[in-house]
């Protein structure tokens, strides 16, 4: 059962990307920590643990509908603008040029020299517009990591839920703010890249400490 889960995780983190599935967990979890911790201090009212429950699905439903919206129309929107930028033979080289070489940051060319970056630019410009059967196969992949996106955010309040419907009273939130708190170190430790402990255990204590101060800011302050 264990290893059916972590294969499913596995799945919706391939679709995403380590980077984007560790966004979404930061987003699920403080939204959630929203909610559950304003309840635990009494900012906001409850006769039962199921009204927190519901409060916490709700808000991170539309959230992570919201963000898998807007990543499939930004990124189906961007496929658009890069067939424009390559079948455009007319607009002006340089403009042109500058174009191509913007829709290269954030992938892993921002880690290449100067020169070879701008190289990939000019190849790619040279390049055919791939079939459309390619490009339909690449908006599937879109849309499968906006799905994604929208069910990992759900995922993060299956553990919140567990505490607070298993566990009593302020017990149930209380467990639920150390899970999430416990959960987004494990985050923060696994996305941290290379072998040292010291780095992913500060990455780890980083986002954790971050997340809790990001909800208490918000419950505060940001309604």
């Amino acid at each position: 059962m264990a290893k059916g889960k972590g294969r499913l995780v596995k799945a919706f983190i391939g679709h995403t990307g380590p980077e984007l599935a560790a966004q979404e967990v930061l987003y699920g979890f403080v939204m959630a920590l929203i909610f559950i911790t304003s309840a635990q201090v009494g900012l906001i009212g409850y006769s039962s643990p199921w009204d927190v429950i519901i409060m916490v699905l709700g808000m991170n439903f539309v959230w992570g509908f919201i963000d898998m919206y807007i990543f499939y129309r930004m990124d189906a929107t961007a496929q658009k603008r890069y067939i424009k930028i390559l079948n455009d033979k007319d607009m002006d080289p340089e403009k042109r040029y500058q174009e191509a070489y913007g829709a290269l940051d954030g992938t892993i060319l921002d880690a290449v020299c100067e020169d070879c970056k701008s190289e990939v630019a000019r190849r790619i410009l040279d390049a055919e517009v791939a079939k459309e059967s390619n490009l339909k196969a690449d908006r599937v992949k879109m849309l499968k990591s906006a799905a994604s996106c929208f069910i990992i955010t759900l995922m993060t309040t299956i553990p919140l839920i567990l505490c607070m419907a298993l566990i009593p009273g302020e017990d149930g939130l209380e467990a639920a703010i150390v899970v999430a708190c416990a959960l987004l170190f494990i985050v923060g430790y696994k996305l941290e890249p290379g072998d040292s402990v010291k780095n992913r255990v500060m990455t780890g204590a980083s986002i954790a400490l971050v997340s809790f101060g990001l909800t208490y800011f918000a419950m505060y302050l940001g309604g």
